[in-house]
């Protein structure tokens, strides 16, 4: 069967009421609910006049007591725990917001080495693409230095042949430079020789004529003319 509950209003001592209520509040932490308790209590006691209950209510409300006090305990422990964990939790905000700044400027300088490396990048291909030309451009002159280098060689092969041709003609002309002097010098000589022959034979054709007109008696004593006497040979002649 369901409890009845009635409500009554009756007058009390103010004082002795406020007393009443800061006592719960100090035993329960509230006087919600407990004020309409311990009044039933009280009124108990009163009816039933009974020592053991009151002995047992006593030691109830010492266990409540220090109950109340451990929950009190507990409650303050809790409110310093809130109160860590608020400053832990303001902390986790500062050093969220900290933590978010760092990161925005982590995010900053992330995008600002991402430019740069896209602009390396670019860089880099084309150096790239520049190194691809300047190995195909070397090795465009390294074919045609090999052939300049085989063409060269050629025309010092052919240099060699021709200064050797050239020594060659020269010492021939050399040669025949010599003979024909030679020759030059013989052809001097013997013309000098023929000068000097036709110029004596000039005086014998000469002398001849004169003694053909000599008479019997100049040639008996040998009467020859100047001329004649002349083309006897003398030392000059005989050296000669």
């Amino acid at each position: 069967m369901a409890e009845e509950y009635v409500r009554k209003t009756i007058k009390l001592n103010k004082k002795l009421w406020d007393e009443f209520q800061e006592k719960i509040e100090k035993e329960y932490g509230t006087t919600y609910k407990h004020t309409s308790e311990e009044i039933e209590k009280a009124i108990e006691n009163y009816v039933d006049n009974d020592v053991l209950n009151v002995e047992k209510t006593k030691t109830k409300i010492n266990n409540l007591n220090v109950e109340n006090k451990n929950l009190q305990d507990k409650v303050i422990q809790l409110q310093n725990d809130n109160d860590k964990l608020n400053d832990k939790i303001l902390e986790n905000k500062t050093n969220s917001k900290k933590d978010q700044d760092n990161l925005k400027n982590l995010e900053e300088k992330l995008n600002s080495v991402e430019y740069e490396k896209n602009i390396a990048n670019n860089k880099l291909e084309s150096l790239e693409k520049e190194i691809k030309r300047i190995n195909k451009e070397n090795s465009e002159i390294n074919s045609e230095n090999n052939r300049l280098k085989n063409e060269n060689k050629r025309l010092e092969d052919k240099y060699f042949e021709q200064v050797e041709e050239t020594n060659k003609q020269v010492k021939e002309n050399t040669k025949i430079k010599n003979k024909r002097e030679h020759a030059q010098e013989r052809l001097n000589k013997t013309q000098d020789e023929l000068n000097y022959t036709l110029k004596r034979l000039e005086k014998y054709s000469f002398a001849i004529g004169q003694i053909k007109n000599m008479s019997f008696v100049d040639r008996l004593f040998n009467r020859l003319p100047e001329e004649i006497k002349e083309l006897q040979p003398g030392k000059e002649e005989e050296t000669d």
